[in-house]
């Protein structure tokens, strides 16, 4: 009689593969959190008025237990809804962070430092 398979386990693979507390471990450092975090809030808001020149948020980042919270220094468009902006921003943060380290967020603080006026800043070609 056939042995029963493990639901979700494959038996495809290495058979002499270690167990995984053995092959290592995955450490991502609070910076590469604050650089994933700054370029998603950066994204979020330049797309709101991409004429407009607005300075690089500032993320900073506290891990604790594989959890991480998040910080953010931005300017946002003006005129421009500021409640709504900073939750398009929390938004795009959340799945940046979790979706490229596996890490939950559990929450983001948004200062908003300045309002930068709509179409100000970028000099165009004339």
């Amino acid at each position: 009689m056939a042995q029963p398979r493990s639901a979700g386990l494959s038996t495809a693979g290495p058979s002499h593969l270690e167990p995984p507390a053995y092959r290592g471990t995955l450490r991502i450092g609070e910076r590469v959190v604050e650089k994933i975090a700054a370029k998603a809030a950066r994204d979020a808001t330049g797309a709101a008025a991409p004429d407009t020149k607005l300075r690089d948020p500032k993320a900073g980042v506290k891990l604790r237990n594989d959890h991480a919270t998040v910080r953010l220094d931005l300017d946002v468009p003006y005129p421009g809804q500021v409640k709504e902006m900073a939750g398009v921003v929390r938004r795009r943060v959340r799945s940046d962070v979790e979706r490229l380290t596996g890490m939950p967020v559990v929450r983001i603080d948004v200062i908003v430092a300045r309002m930068t006026r709509i179409g100000k800043g970028r000099r165009r070609v004339q």
